[in-house]
């Protein structure tokens, strides 16, 4: 079951939206020491995105040195994303692993579920999950709620840095995956 529904204009415009048909989405936030500069950006676009899909609920993790993981409503999501602060080292395996094994059990009960992953750095911090860890939930995810039920948009200081980051992320899938530079427009382009 896709979270995604393609539209098309029935005027025969040449013009399509999609549509958003989901019941959570899991928003994974890297605020670890490298967010600062964007940090505040990503998070306008966050809420941007969480305001748009209209979830029933959200599974809202944050990881630095280490990674909170709690489902909430989008007002709860909201808040503790302008609550974020860039600081430390990034414990992606373990924020987002966490977060996608709560999709996980959601997806089983029968609710559509996306994964919004934003990072901008390499693994360095996590003591709980490792890579392996990580590929194996994003494919469980993908077996339950479809190939394109994982975003993830990967902030490098150039496109060529940020390309590099997506093809070092482990489980990615390209064609539902977008880099992005340090600033607003190609952040919200992603």
């Amino acid at each position: 079951m896709s979270a995604f529904t393609d539209t098309h204009d029935i005027n025969n415009n040449n013009e399509s939206s999609t549509e958003f048909n989901v019941d959570v989405v899991g928003l994974a936030l890297d605020s670890s020491g490298s967010m600062e500069g964007i940090l505040e950006m990503v998070i306008s676009e966050g809420i941007g995105v969480l305001t748009t899909m209209n979830p029933d609920e959200v599974v809202f993790t944050e990881f630095s040195n280490t990674f909170t993981c709690e489902t909430m409503n989008i007002e709860g999501a909201t808040l503790r994303m302008k609550a974020s602060r860039a600081d430390g080292g990034t414990a992606m395996y373990d924020g987002v692993t966490t977060m996608l094994k709560e999709l996980i059990k959601l997806a089983l009960t029968g609710k559509k579920v996306i994964a919004i992953i934003i990072t901008d750095g390499m693994e360095n911090s996590s003591k709980k999950y490792t890579k392996d860890d990580l590929e194996l939930s994003k494919a469980r995810l993908r077996e339950l709620a479809g190939d394109n039920s994982i975003r993830e948009i990967c902030i490098g200081s150039n496109l060529q840095q940020a390309k590099g980051l997506m093809m070092a992320t482990p489980g990615l899938y390209r064609n539902s995956s977008a880099p992005a530079t340090r600033n607003l427009r190609s952040i919200s382009n992603a």
